[in-house]
């Protein structure tokens, strides 16, 4: 049966390197503009590493073809006709709990970006992103990290102060403080700005692994799991 338009399944190819098959992650994109949607995969399946296992067009044709093919990493366009992109990804990942959602958009406003992260979405990155550095982003989800565009970092600040969830110290937010040690804040400071776990252990003269230590201990405090969940919680508790 021909595929839907609005619906494209490819196979996944893995590569050959000196004998050896290495696996390709495997990516998703789901995006309501179709120029979008082959620029993107032209791009990505130029990379030994990556494959595009397929396309969408609706919410309803990616829960579709996630659910057929259980990608490692979906770029989803966080506006799609006729569905609300945070919630498409609160679905996927209701689907394929592993999977990694990276939010893709051209907004910055009405709350996207918190709704999204709070969706469980593993980044969120404009759509003038340097190629170069979607891929980078697209290789750190799908090694487990989390990634946030500094752009949005900013507009995570604008509208959690727009809508007053953000005093000096929110109500319940004290709490939070009490628990937290004055490396931990600075930690959530530099993480809001986007920084590696590297990056952060360089600014405040502590090694990469203890850096570590102290975000398992502001996820436990925060009761939350991946890095952009710290962010944005800790953002919208005015802990930061």
């Amino acid at each position: 049966m021909p595929a839907s338009p609005s619906a494209v399944r490819f196979r996944s190819a893995s590569t050959v390197s000196e004998g050896a098959v290495v696996p390709r992650i495997r990516i998703v994109v789901v995006d309501d503009h179709e120029v979008v949607r082959h620029g993107l995969r032209l791009s990505l399946e130029l990379e030994p590493d990556m494959a595009v296992v397929g396309e969408a067009r609706t919410g309803e044709d990616a829960l579709r073809i996630v659910g057929d093919s259980t990608p490692d990493v979906v770029l989803l366009d966080v506006r799609l006709e006729g569905a609300d992109g945070p919630e498409v990804c609160r679905q996927i990942l209701d689907v394929v709990p592993r999977t990694a959602v990276i939010m893709l958009t051209n907004y910055l406003q009405d709350g996207l970006v918190l709704r999204s992260l709070m969706a469980g979405a593993k980044g969120y990155v404009i759509k003038d992103v340097q190629l170069s550095e979607l891929k980078k982003m697209i290789r750190s989800v799908y090694r487990g990290g989390s990634v946030l565009d500094p752009k949005v970092t900013g507009q995570i600040i604008l509208t959690a102060t727009a809508s007053g969830e953000t005093p000096a110290v929110r109500p319940g937010g004290s709490r939070h403080v009490t628990a937290l040690s004055d490396t931990d804040l600075a930690i959530l400071r530099h993480l809001s700005e986007g920084l590696t776990d590297k990056q952060i252990a360089g600014r405040i003269h502590l090694s990469p692994h203890t850096v570590k230590d102290h975000l398992e201990k502001i996820r436990a405090v925060l009761n939350v799991g991946s890095r952009t969940e710290i962010v944005a919680t800790a953002l919208r508790r005015g802990l930061v």
